[in-house]
Order: structure tokens, then C-alpha cells, then sequence
């Protein structure tokens, strides 16, 4: 037997969505900050490198974001089909 509980899939789904937009903030202030620093307080070729090898991570930050969101999007998803399966469960009994 599989016993699924409509809050704590909801909690999931929020947990998930809360930890997407984290990442993506911090991804955005790390985008800034490597910004920052290579175009001010570090010059020449170590700031060549640095930005290189942070952009060579680019792909691996996207492809992460985009995993987020796509079990995001799925979460959401299999809480509306729960959701409507226990309506219509719940309509049934009537």
C-alpha cells in the first residue's frame, strides 16, 4: 500500500520551489560578483583566467537551473493531479 498525504506533497513541492529560487539568486549574485570582481579589483590575466574558468562552468550552472525547474514545473504538476484525483474520489462517495 502507497499512502500519499496531500500536505506533505505540497510541503515537497514548496520546499522544492523555495531551494530553486535560492539557487537561482545565488547564481545570479555569483554571476555579479565574478562581474565585479574581473572588471575592477582583479586585472590582467588573472582576471582572464578566472572569468574563463568560470564561464566554462556556465553550461553546468544552467543545466542545473534548468533541472530545478523542470522538477519544479513536474511537482506541480502531480500536485494538481492529486489534487483532482481526491476531488474526484471525494465526489464519487457522494
Amino acid at each position: 500500500m502507497i499512502q500519499v498525504d496531500e500536505e506533505a506533497l505540497n510541503r515537497l513541492k514548496n520546499a522544492l520551489a523555495d531551494a530553486g529560487e535560492k539557487y537561482k539568486n545565488n547564481l545570479s549574485k555569483l554571476n555579479n560578483l565574478i562581474n565585479e570582481i574581473t572588471s575592477g579589483d582583479i586585472q590582467g590575466e588573472p582576471a582572464n583566467d578566472l572569468l574563463a574558468k568560470y564561464r566554462e562552468k556556465q553550461d553546468i550552472f544552467e543545466g542545473l537551473k534548468n533541472t530545478i525547474d523542470e522538477a519544479g514545473e513536474y511537482m506541480g504538476i502531480q500536485t494538481t493531479k492529486f489534487n483532482n484525483l481526491i476531488g474526484d474520489l471525494s465526489e464519487g462517495m457522494h
